[in-house]
């Protein structure tokens, strides 16, 4: 992981690392870009970034992120999805997963371990966001999600990438269930906010190491960032309050 999810909620979004240097560290994870321009999906060792107009391109290795978490991709589990999941219950269907498939002691997903999920298929309808690019002072990510674009589909194929992180690694990204999506054909993409799996496959890897670099800069070294940052961070990951703006690519 390159910096903190807390630091970037409190507005932090200069990027630092290079994506050429992050795709060392992995093939599959979520961020975003310089300035907040877009949320960032990595899959199958490629970096693709959704702008707030919808648009879905290559990220160049030369571009720069203010926070990135990312993993080599094996699961240790996988399981066919043939009745829908609504979005609200991924998470409970997820951490009833056995952590290794046919053994008969393997437990439930520990609340204690990271984990990095992939769910594809077809979805009969989801609700995705994106962000402007912002502009120096930085407001803080509670405030920019009020201006975020929202896009919602029905009946698209494609990819939610993400983590669940335990609590007590609040300080440092968020302790829930976070999704970014790309579809199959690669038009189409950003942060989940909501939908439903209509069939498709999940897979989990369980995760037992965790690595953190932190930005070299004196925004970072001067931030405050002491207290419990989860109800900001929750806010900004919450369904929007704003007028979606429905059929958008």
């Amino acid at each position: 992981q390159f910096s903190t999810l807390p630091a970037l909620s409190l507005g932090l979004y200069d990027g630092e690392m290079t994506f050429g240097e992050l795709l060392k560290h992995g093939d599959f994870g979520v961020g975003t870009f310089d300035a907040l321009d877009g949320e960032m999906i990595l899959l199958d060792g490629k970096a693709w970034r959704v702008r707030a107009d919808g648009v879905v391109s290559r990220v160049a290795k030369n571009e720069t992120t203010p926070f990135a978490a990312v993993t080599r991709f094996a699961p240790t589990n996988t399981v066919k999805v043939s009745q829908p999941i609504e979005y609200s219950m991924l998470g409970e269907r997820i951490s009833a997963m056995p952590q290794m498939p046919n053994v008969p002691y393997a437990k439930p997903q520990s609340p204690n371990l990271p984990i990095a999920i992939r769910v594809r298929g077809l979805f009969s309808r989801l609700k995705v966001r994106s962000v402007p690019r912002q502009n120096k002072p930085y407001r803080a990510l509670s405030e920019v999600v009020k201006t975020q674009s929202v896009f919602e589909w029905k009946n698209v194929r494609g990819t939610l990438v993400g983590f669940r992180f335990p609590s007590y690694l609040s300080s440092v990204n968020l302790a829930d269930y976070h999704f970014h999506f790309l579809s199959d054909d690669k038009t189409r993409g950003g942060h989940v906010l909501d939908g439903e799996l209509q069939s498709g496959e999940i897979s989990v890897q369980t995760l037992r190491g965790f690595a953190m670099q932190l930005p070299q800069n004196a925004d970072f070294d001067n931030l405050n960032l002491v207290g419990d940052q989860s109800a900001s961070l929750k806010a900004a990951e919450s369904k929007p309050e704003s007028k979606p703006e429905t059929g958008a690519k």
